[in-house]
């Protein structure tokens, strides 16, 4: 026989498989089963777990239509843990982050928590963040604004659109060019206590300022005994970060507050970054100034393009 035909004949070794020690496998009747049939019996970390997801959402705060809100309302347990201050005042320290005046809101509300501890009222207790959160909200949509608040803000104010004085009103060829991505013609303008403008160039320094009853409007030179003027009657807005503006026709205040002194390009960011350039429609008549101006340069928002007229 050939050498070779032994050769395939001859039998394999068999592989060595190496063999691992593994740990034995539970049996299902030694793996402990956590059961709950109510909410009360979850872990306080995991219950937060689970209500977060219940919070209502930051960019459209709606508090009353939240998860959490129609919890409360199934009965007086499911109400202690949906408004509870340690939950709730997460959800405003997430709100409140990016908006004007931040660090002392929360300071303040903090005040107000420890003092509502220290009375009797056993109704409000565990609720305060919520309703703080609330009341908070509400503010914000205020078009009022107090004596105190407008003496103690500092502003900056820019024209909506260039005047003839300017330089550059005609860089845009046959518009009317904005100011909002110009020069302000103050960084440091107040309203004192005495009725005068403080801060402002000359000759605007010292003109006298007055506000209505209500706090909705503020008339810059004109008694409200000689009624309101479309270029110097000043609506009171709040802005989408909390901080305050102040329209009319022909100027635009905004309040400045801590870091944004440092950086007031940052201030008009949202309009200056978003100007278009709009076309009169035919039959709108042209009511600023002498100029029949034919287009215009306006931030790109339907709010503005509405108030501001031709």
């Amino acid at each position: 026989m050939r050498l070779e035909s032994i050769a395939v004949s001859a039998p394999k070794r068999p592989k060595r498989i190496k063999i691992v020690p593994t740990e034995p496998v539970p049996s299902a009747a030694s793996v402990p089963i956590v059961t709950c049939t109510n909410l009360h019996d979850l872990p306080s970390e995991v219950m937060g777990v689970v209500l977060a997801f219940l919070a209502p959402d930051l960019a459209h705060p709606a508090h009353a239509d939240c998860g959490l809100v129609h919890l409360s309302r199934v009965s007086k347990s499911y109400r202690a843990l949906a408004l509870g201050n340690q939950l709730w005042r997460r959800i405003c320290i997430a709100r409140w982050s990016t908006k004007v005046g931040h660090a002392a809101r929360l300071a303040q509300a903090d005040s107000e928590a420890n003092a509502e501890k220290d009375t009797a009222n056993t109704t409000a207790k565990g609720k305060y963040w919520y309703r703080k959160f609330g009341a908070e909200e509400r503010d914000a949509s205020r078009t009022t604004i107090t004596r105190d608040e407008l003496y103690s803000t500092t502003f900056s104010i820019r024209l909506w659109f260039q005047s003839k004085r300017h330089p550059d009103m005609k860089r845009i060829k046959g518009a009317l060019a904005s100011g909002l991505d110009g020069y302000s013609l103050s960084d440091a303008m107040h309203f004192d206590p005495s009725g005068q403008l403080t801060g402002m160039p000359d000759p605007y320094n010292g003109d006298p300022f007055f506000i209505n009853d209500t706090g909705s409007i503020v008339n810059f030179g004109i008694p409200f005994d000689d009624g309101t003027h479309p270029l110097v009657s000043l609506y009171v807005h709040r802005r989408k970060d909390w901080g305050w503006e102040l329209r009319s026709q022909l100027y635009v205040i905004r309040s400045i507050v801590g870091s944004q002194g440092s950086d007031i390009a940052k201030l008009w960011e949202e309009y200056s970054s978003c100007l278009v350039i709009q076309k009169r429609k035919k039959g709108v008549t042209c009511n600023r100034g002498s100029i029949k101006y034919k287009r215009r340069e306006v931030p790109d928002i339907a709010e503005i393009k509405g108030f501001l007229t031709w």
